[in-house]
């Protein structure tokens, strides 16, 4: 009998079942799990989805991300090499509205209480480029993003 529990639990462990979510790797797009929980918790999402938010940019060991507004998520997942921090950067574009929901946004269409993408620029990382809204910058890849507050 213990045997025959010990399987069902590997069988759902395999199949996905065990509500750990898959980790998006480097240049993979990821998705809030539940914009409601406080705790960053991201899980892998096609690019081409209008829920891929999110972009990853690094995958650190026991260091911070590089410098810039990245949305973080720390893991203990790596079991030979201690915490993985994956460091996230927003993968939008101009014209681009999002809703802010605790540390996450969320595209959206765009209406009232909504904050719309004015700027991207590549290559850049200031936040003067953003004339006084919301600037997201970050230092790899180089990047600004500007948001109207």
């Amino acid at each position: 009998m213990r045997s025959a529990a010990l399987l069902a639990a590997l069988a759902l462990v395999l199949s996905g079942c065990s509500g750990w979510n898959e980790q998006a790797g480097v240049g993979e797009c990821a998705k809030q799990v539940d914009v409601n929980n406080t705790s960053v918790e991201m899980a892998e999402v096609d690019c081409s989805s209008q829920e891929a938010v999110y972009r990853v940019s690094s995958r650190e060991r026991r260091t911070m991300c590089p410098t810039g507004d990245y949305l973080t998520e720390s893991s203990g997942r790596s079991r030979t090499n201690g915490k993985t921090r994956l460091c996230y950067v927003l993968n939008v574009q101009e014209g681009d509205c999002l809703k802010a929901v605790n540390q996450y946004f969320e595209r959206v269409a765009c209406g009232t209480g909504t904050r719309k993408v004015t700027k991207v620029v590549d290559g850049k990382s200031d936040k003067a480029l953003c004339n006084g809204d919301d600037a997201k910058t970050y230092s790899q890849p180089v990047k600004t993003i500007c948001i109207t507050n």
